[in-house]
């Protein structure tokens, strides 16, 4: 009878354990956030996404990394401060190159200069150059800045829109237009005749719709996705500029880490990047596209009007390369 009640047992015992998974997901190591301030549906966005993708698979679910978009973790100042102070609310944040010169960085924000990349691929030779932009990925830690860089992105270049009709670059003068809360984008605005209005991103739409500025600039993916063409529906491709994106981490939590996964993260950080150079191209095109089928006004600049341009905009790149013309003569020699 006892042999009989322990098999008995003993049978219940092995089916309630062959219930139970042989063993339980283990938590992740490390969980950090990441903020963008672009909705979902953005190129930009869809690259965080996919650098948490490469990040949790190369560290096989140790390191996870929530993304948050759509300004939820707050404005571009609120998360690059928020980098600074070490982390925590904020512990990755994708930013603007043309947006850092206020905290120091000099050589990256060169990225941000007007008309300072001829092409894509001149960009581009210039980010995955060995001693240009991936050793310009450190500055901010060089600097004291508190936040490193991970890798570049790409939304191509920025394009001013308005809310009034335009026809070319002339008609830019005394138009208030919103830029980032950055001095180069002031500046820049201001070399084109324009008169620059900082204001928080998130505000743009309804700064445009109640006529606090006349327009704004961006490049097409953020155009479309925030619909800014439903209260600015002309688009000047001025490319006034060709500033890259930047995946940059608190130092703070960078530091935690050990050095084999400090260099995971730039690992993810290069197939993210090669991710986003597959699909910017084509997908501009389509945006185009499905832009003027919105009824957008697409105005194309003559090439003499952007040679105007650009010449009126060499005074910004003298008031940001004092002490690093080496640096920028270097960044103009290896795109020819």
């Amino acid at each position: 009878m006892r042999k009989a009640l322990a098999l008995v047992l003993a049978l219940g015992m092995t089916a309630a354990m062959s219930a139970v998974p042989a063993f339980a997901e283990a938590a992740p190591e490390y969980t950090f956030t990441y903020a963008e301030l672009n909705g979902d549906d953005n190129i930009n966005s869809r690259v965080g996404y996919k650098f948490a993708e490469y990040v949790d698979e190369l560290s096989e679910g140790r390191i996870k990394i929530d993304v948050f978009t759509a300004s939820q973790l707050g404005d571009e100042i609120t998360c690059l401060n928020a980098l600074q102070m070490g982390g925590g609310t904020v512990d990755f944040y994708r930013g603007n190159t043309n947006s850092l010169g206020d905290y120091g960085i000099k050589k990256m924000n060169l990225f941000g200069l007007p008309y300072i990349f001829t092409s894509r691929e001149g960009m581009w030779k210039v980010l995955e150059a060995e001693d240009l932009g991936q050793a310009f990925l450190n500055e901010g830690v060089e600097v004291g800045a508190g936040f490193v860089g991970i890798t570049y992105t790409d939304e191509g270049a920025r394009h001013t829109f308005t809310s009034m009709e335009i026809t070319c670059l002339d008609d830019l003068k005394g138009k208030k237009i919103r830029v980032p809360e950055t001095t180069l984008m002031m500046d820049t605005m201001a070399a084109l005749g324009a008169e620059p209005t900082p204001i928080s991103y998130s505000e743009l739409y309804s700064s445009i719709q109640t006529g606090v500025v006349d327009g704004g600039e961006n490049g097409y993916p953020g155009y479309d996705s925030n619909k800014f063409y439903e209260v600015a529906p002309y688009y000047l491709l001025d490319g006034h500029t060709f500033s890259p994106g930047v995946i940059l981490m608190a130092e703070a939590r960078w530091n935690e880490l050990s050095e084999e996964d400090q260099a995971l993260l730039r690992e993810a950080g290069k197939k993210a990047s090669a991710w986003n150079k597959e699909q910017i191209e084509a997908e501009e095109a389509e945006l185009r596209k499905s832009l003027e089928e919105k009824g957008v006004t697409i105005i194309d600049v003559p090439a003499e009007d952007m040679a105007k341009a650009q010449e009126a905009c060499q005074s910004v790149w003298a008031g940001y390369s004092e002490g690093i013309e080496d640096v920028l003569q270097a960044i103009v020699d290896i795109q020819k």
